[in-house]
């Protein structure tokens, strides 16, 4: 026997094995598995027996994420220096001009400007960075994912425009990945921890942070959902509303 060949055959095996079953553990690669019609069948009639509206389509997919590492942006420094240039100290909070009121409270940005802007070109980001949300307003995407926490609203005020900006800077996704609830299960988790809803108007996988006054900490991954006009964010690994 070669013994010389059959001791590399087995350090092979062995870290075949080993590769294998950190991959499992690790969940690096995410799994295809949906939600059935006879599952969301069975939960429309549910809710429709307990007088409870579905108004909204349901996100078939199970999600296996992790946790996100995120950075949140609070002096916008690159913002004040290319609307106000050198006339403004880029630490100062409120300034007036001719054509803007910019203020910034709790990390988001209100600008007022007399004149309507492309808010991305105003503010100088991708719009492929963000998608339109239900309400009209833009959120931040990465990796196909939104942060809910990263919001542009634009808002007609008479003869003016408010601008309403907070940005998100994300680092990196954990490395292991575990299954989230699916978008049934979020719902009758709100339903049993909120009484009294009547209409469930939209629902949306993405990430929130729950403490938005930290400079730097993780996103969770939740099931944003729309309910009689109230927003609820379900913890997408416990089902807790956050």
């Amino acid at each position: 026997m070669n013994w010389a060949k059959a001791k590399t055959t087995a350090i092979v095996v062995f870290l075949l094995i080993f590769v294998f079953l950190i991959i499992k553990y690790l969940n690096l690669f995410p799994k295809e598995e949906t939600l059935t019609d006879q599952q969301i069948n069975m939960a429309k009639n549910i809710l429709s027996q307990n007088s409870i509206k579905l108004s909204c389509s349901i996100d078939r997919k199970i999600y296996y994420v992790s946790k996100l590492g995120v950075a949140i942006e609070s002096k916008y420094d690159n913002i004040v220096t290319k609307l106000f240039g050198k006339r403004v100290d880029r630490y100062q909070n409120e300034f007036e001009s001719s054509i803007y009121h910019l203020k910034i409270v709790n990390q988001t940005l209100f600008l007022e400007s007399k004149y309507y802007q492309d808010p991305f070109e105003l503010f100088d980001i991708k719009r492929g960075d963000y998608i339109k949300d239900y309400d009209g307003s833009f959120v931040q995407v990465y990796k196909g994912y939104p942060i809910f926490d990263g919001r542009l609203t634009v808002k007609e005020q008479g003869s003016s425009t408010l601008y309403i900006f907070t940005k998100v800077n994300p680092r990196r996704f954990e490395i292991k990945r575990s299954r989230a609830i699916s978008a049934l299960e979020a719902i009758f988790n709100l339903l049993n921890q909120q009484k009294g809803i009547k209409e469930i108007q939209n629902i949306k996988f993405g990430f929130y942070l729950k403490d938005f006054n930290v400079i730097q900490g993780q996103a969770i991954p939740v099931w944003r959902i729309v309910a009689d006009g109230n927003v609820y964010y379900i913890n997408g690994f416990t089902g807790m509303l956050e």
